[in-house]
């Protein structure tokens, strides 16, 4: 009974739900993106959608496990708070924008208005409704951001670039250039300890733990995860693998200060602002980075750039990457869209390329295709 109570809380959570519409939507309009800009979508299957939903539910169940085991318990004024601004910033498309801002932002706000002096009524009349005002120390939730950051790593080093979608911009002078967006949010539904027994105050079936002496009463918090970022001059898959690493060095580095503010109270404000500026400097860092290098995935006269590959095409199983530059296909030199398929056409059931890399590399190499079908190679470039 109390499994499928708690099963029924997690089904039932609205922020959940709202994003995963956010991320079929998000998906909708990446793929009539590409569709526009090349004909035909890079990726047609709703990958945002699928990481949502499996990933999401993986880490709920992992961090649900650890969370138990631990007793992680946090005040309800914060988890209503948190939830609300979470919801707020899905409806609104932001989710994937400011989940740590969120986070961070909400335990200021909560701290705040539990010290005002106007809270005292409202408080009181909370506990009339079964609400505990037993405190909760700010390092409880500090050690939570720290897994927060550490799930932010793990999920960036998994699909960050992994499904690298070209999207086409123009330069001041003109020029075409392609970036490469991540725009992904999940929404992991974590089962935490509420000091006080309000629910089963009306309740009467649902569970109440008794924890030190201290009733708690478990609930699930949609942990909101999320990040919106454009790579212009790197390999998507690496620039995001180097982010996560920053990530997971951090969650290391806020969980010692969230042990360390366990024992002093007054540094817990200190070492959240701190972690806070740690995360905005990893963004700024890869920004940073990004923009000093001197490549750029740009339209070129002396071959065709490639920005992408579609999956389960003959391309996908030749030796190309992202940014490099096809030279000659079938022994013809190529230099846009139409001479490149021109090229193919003269041998419409083999495709033999010559490639120079981002780094000056030149490389062969060769794949029999689809007998007829030449646009079906795979391989996504500036359209003409």
């Amino acid at each position: 009974m109390t499994i499928g109570l708690l099963i029924l809380s997690l089904v039932a959570q609205p922020v959940w739900w709202f994003g995963l519409i956010y991320e079929w939507w998000t998906a909708d309009r990446r793929i009539k993106r590409e569709r526009r800009a090349f004909g035909s979508a890079v990726y047609s299957d709703k990958f945002e959608v699928r990481h949502f939903v499996l990933l999401s539910l993986f880490w709920g169940l992992v961090m649900s496990v650890v969370s138990f085991a631990v007793g992680m318990t946090v005040p309800i004024g914060w988890w209503v708070c948190y939830s609300v601004f979470a919801l707020i910033a899905i409806i609104f498309g932001l989710g994937s924008r400011l989940p740590i801002t969120i986070f961070v932002g909400t335990v200021v706000l909560y701290d705040w208005f539990d010290k005002a002096s106007f809270s005292h009524p409202v408080m009181a009349l909370l506990r009339q409704l079964g609400f505990s005002r037993q405190p909760v120390k700010i390092a409880v939730l500090i050690m939570l951001l720290s897994a927060v950051l550490f799930l932010l790593s793990r999920w960036l080093k998994k699909t960050g670039g992994r499904f690298a979608s070209p999207k086409i911009f123009a330069q001041k002078r003109g020029k075409l250039i392609a970036g490469y967006p991540f725009n992904e949010l999940l929404v992991v539904p974590t089962l935490v300890l509420i000091p006080g027994d309000f629910i089963s105050a009306h309740l009467a079936f649902w569970p109440v733990l008794s924890l030190g002496g201290t009733h708690v009463t478990p609930l699930f918090l949609p942990i909101l995860l999320g990040l919106h970022l454009t790579i212009f001059k790197q390999n998507p898959r690496m620039a995001f693998k180097r982010l996560a690493k920053s990530f997971l060095v951090l969650s290391i580095l806020v969980l010692i200060g969230g042990i360390v503010a366990l024992l002093s109270q007054p540094a817990a404000w200190i070492i959240l602002g701190l972690a806070y500026v740690g995360y905005i400097g990893c963004l700024l860092k890869t920004r940073w980075h990004d923009r000093r290098q001197s490549f750029w995935y740009s339209k070129v006269d002396h071959g065709v750039r490639v920005l992408g590959i579609k999956p389960e095409t003959p391309a996908a199983k030749m030796d190309i990457q992202v940014g490099d530059i096809i030279t000659t296909c079938n022994q013809q030199p190529v230099h846009s869209e139409t001479s490149f398929y021109e090229a193919l056409l003269s041998d419409p059931t083999y495709c033999h390329l010559k490639i120079q890399t981002p780094e000056g590399d030149l490389k062969v190499t060769e794949t029999a295709i689809f007998d007829g079908s030449p646009h079906e190679i795979g391989i996504v470039m500036f359209k003409d």
